[in-house]
């Protein structure tokens, strides 16, 4: 298995955008986190408003996504990745799923949406 961990961070308030609330932003590689750390930051501070989910964008190598599906996609554990515990059918969805997102230089990009929570005060 790649490098992949997962992550979370205060973000703003579905709600009321002026508190934080911890968001789940997914298993991601560090270089992965850095970059969506960027996006998040241009999103936020942008001058366009944003809903209750932040989309950014994930770009791998093809090996990478084949882990970043079967942990934030398909829901499988490190464990079951280390352990060869993959279904055959999910493993032939996430093959066409990365030939459907390969670019000409060969990296394979994904929307990754980061869905934003409620605070303590809004909940």
């Amino acid at each position: 298995m790649n490098n992949f961990q997962s992550y979370s961070q205060l973000l703003p308030c579905f709600d009321c955008r002026k508190n934080t609330a911890e968001s789940d932003l997914g298993w991601l590689t560090p270089a992965m986190y850095d970059n969506v750390q960027q996006q998040i930051t241009a999103i936020i501070t942008g001058d366009t408003t944003f809903g209750d989910d932040l989309t950014v964008i994930i770009t791998c190598t093809p090996e990478e996504a084949r882990d970043y599906l079967l942990l934030n996609a398909f829901g499988y554990t490190e464990e079951e990745l280390t352990s060869n515990g993959i279904d055959a059918d999910d493993l032939k969805e996430i093959e066409q799923e990365i030939a459907a997102n390969t670019t000409a230089l060969d990296q394979v990009a994904f929307e990754h949406e980061i869905a934003l929570q409620a605070c303590s005060t809004c909940e």
